[in-house]
């Protein structure tokens, strides 16, 4: 609509030939009523971009309160995310090869063999040549990116034009100031590539790629090791040692972080591991009770 609205006036040069003198014409009147429509229509669907803004806002505050790092797949439209979302959770969302089968984003929990867990949320897809009003329609939907602990880029492998989608993806990522966010990039539909042998040994030679098939779950228990590396790097290493009344954050630490040790001691659990920062925070002061636990 904002595209239509300066482009109204050559609508209507047929009937501006209709005015005359200082009385104004049938074609005038008529590109002020459409301009007025058109304003009206763009204001309302900006306030319904707010309020879904607020209250999906309202769903990350809710989540936030869950302590299960969050992990957004986020990639050109038609790369298999829901594909992927589909296979490592065995969710129903809609997936097909079409551009933008996904408009609005779903999440869902994923369960590791490990015990470990992390929710999974699927985006809108982007596109080459994003329109500046376009990347602030979609922003309602993409600040759950902001959010997220790891970015997933999801690219279509076998695509011809793969790494200009790579680039499209990037550029309206560094629109979005995520930059500061962990990436891993995934590497799908290997099985449809021209020769997915060689494009495999090539990934293997880069440390943040992993090669997947999202439709028959070729490489799916790899790229969720790569998840937990990567989750792990945007943790804090501590050492602590958390008295037995604290059990109940003892026992968010083992599902949420990464213990490498825990020993039981008269005064408490001693454990090392490593965890998102808010329970680094949380830890702080029992950090200080471990100085003198060997």
């Amino acid at each position: 609509m904002e595209y239509q609205l300066p482009r109204l006036t050559k609508m209507w040069t047929h009937l501006e030939r209709q005015s005359g003198g200082k009385v104004k014409g049938m074609g005038e009147k008529q590109i002020e009523v459409d301009k007025r429509i058109l304003r009206n229509q763009i204001g309302a669907l900006k306030k319904e971009l707010e309020s879904v803004r607020k209250h999906r806002q309202q769903y990350r505050n809710r989540r936030f309160s869950v302590p299960v790092p969050v992990v957004a797949l986020v990639g050109y439209t038609n790369a298999g995310k829901s594909t992927l979302l589909n296979q490592l959770t065995g969710a129903d969302v809609f997936a097909e090869d079409k551009l933008f089968a996904t408009l609005d984003p779903t999440t869902r929990r994923v369960q590791l063999k490990n015990g470990k867990e992390f929710l999974l949320t699927d985006t809108v897809g982007f596109i080459q040549k994003l329109p500046t009003q376009l990347v602030a329609a979609f922003r309602a939907t993409l600040e759950e990116i902001s959010e997220s602990s790891l970015l997933v880029h999801v690219v279509d492998i076998s695509h011809p034009l793969a790494e200009q989608q790579i680039n499209a993806v990037d550029k309206v990522l560094s629109e979005l100031d995520v930059s500061s966010i962990p990436r891993l990039m995934v590497w799908n539909k290997v099985d449809k590539a021209s020769d997915p042998e060689k494009i495999r040994v090539e990934a293997e030679n880069r440390d943040d790629v992993v090669c997947i098939s999202a439709l028959t779950g070729d490489g799916v228990p790899e790229f969720c090791n790569a998840v937990q590396e990567k989750l792990k790097d945007s943790m804090v290493w501590v050492e602590a040692l958390v008295p037995f009344e604290n059990g109940d954050l003892l026992s968010t630490i083992h599902q949420v972080g990464m213990v490498e040790k825990t020993e039981y001691t008269e005064r408490g659990t001693y454990i090392k591991a490593h965890v998102p920062l808010r329970f680094a925070r949380l830890l702080t002061p029992m950090r200080q009770l471990c100085v003198s636990q060997p």
